[in-house]
């Protein structure tokens, strides 16, 4: 299928979301309070297209773009300053429409102390958070990182939908199965040697004070080389030359296998969370309401991950559900522990 093909099944596939959403939010359904089932709301045909379009990334290579998926659902209003300031009723179609795609993967989750616990969360620049390592800095980078790597049922895939980047900032991508690491470096990094803590966007001060099991930084699955992966909120449990040394070639091998993934309006980036890491670079905003706006949904998926990780306790973070209020469990249906 050429990328013209590609772009206008995309274009039928988004229109086809946005009566479905439209409906949806019309009845009163929102991301947060309504358990959404694809099946339910999508007509078969679409369904399977959507699935194929959207479907995870092939094993190793860590991500996958989908252009325009959501081209069909308009402007969303400006940038806000803060996602507790983003109009959630203009965007309850869009939002809709991100859990539905989301949904067709695996489990769609949320954190009782991220962003109120949304669904969907927010990720845009935000004045006093310019310097800081989360999603809402600008002028300092984001490092490299696993999605919430503290926690040992972090999600699988994410999932980010462009809402507005007027500036063409990409998102940067790096995959372990593209990094030829030495035998040794494989070795010492597959010890359970660092602690990696919440970070700063967790509103629990209490967090960082629990004592926590060690974590191995590489393991695999099938053969295929994993990590975890977030130096700005990692605390290493060995003095180790040799394995400090390993630490920091791993972060120089991401560096030279990284790329940078442009995003528009209504594009869809999915990230294999155990795959690959990722960051973005440094910019300036303006604070305006034309500043770069992505959403945010992640995805826990019925495959394996280390059985030590049954042993963490997660920092006592606990996750959403659809529905609201519903915690989950440590694994979803399906999962197991290698």
């Amino acid at each position: 299928m050429t990328l013209t093909d590609l772009n206008a099944e995309s274009a039928e596939l988004s229109r086809a979301l946005a009566d479905a959403a439209g409906a949806l939010t019309a009845s009163g359904a929102t991301a947060d309070g309504t358990v959404v089932r694809p099946e339910a709301v999508l007509p078969p045909g679409v369904l399977s297209r959507l699935k194929r379009l959207t479907r995870p990334p092939e094993p190793g290579t860590g991500h996958r773009v989908v252009k325009g998926l959501f081209a069909a659902f308009g402007d969303q209003g400006p940038t806000a300053t803060h996602w507790k300031d983003v109009d959630r009723t203009r965007t309850a179609a869009l939002d809709l429409a991100i859990v539905l795609v989301a949904a067709l993967q695996g489990a769609v989750f949320g954190w009782e102390n991220q962003q109120d616990g949304h669904i969907v969360h927010n990720i845009l620049p935000s004045p006093h958070h310019e310097d800081m390592q989360v999603g809402g800095s600008s002028t300092t980078a984001l490092t490299w990182h696993t999605e919430d790597a503290f926690h040992p049922d972090r999600a699988d895939l994410l999932l980010l939908a462009c809402v507005r980047n007027p500036d063409g900032i990409g998102s940067g991508i790096a995959a372990v199965g593209d990094v030829d690491l030495p035998p040794r470096v494989v070795t010492a990094l597959s010890r359970p040697h660092v602690v990696i803590h919440p970070d700063d966007s967790y509103q629990d001060e209490r967090a960082g004070g629990r004592a926590s099991p060690g974590m191995a930084t590489l393991w695999e699955r099938d053969g295929r080389p994993c990590l975890r992966y977030d130096p700005t909120y990692t605390r290493m449990l060995t003095g180790d030359a040799e394995f400090r040394l390993a630490y920091e070639e791993l972060g120089r091998r991401l560096d030279r296998a990284s790329g940078v993934v442009p995003l528009e309006r209504g594009d869809l980036l999915i990230v294999d969370n155990d795959a690959a890491v990722h960051g973005r670079g440094s910019f300036r905003a303006r604070y305006d309401g034309t500043d770069r706006w992505l959403k945010r949904v992640l995805v826990r998926a019925p495959r394996s991950r280390p059985v030590t990780e049954r042993q963490e306790h997660g920092f006592g973070q606990r996750q959403i559900a659809q529905g609201r209020g519903a915690a989950c469990g440590a694994f979803p249906e399906g999962r197991t522990a290698s």
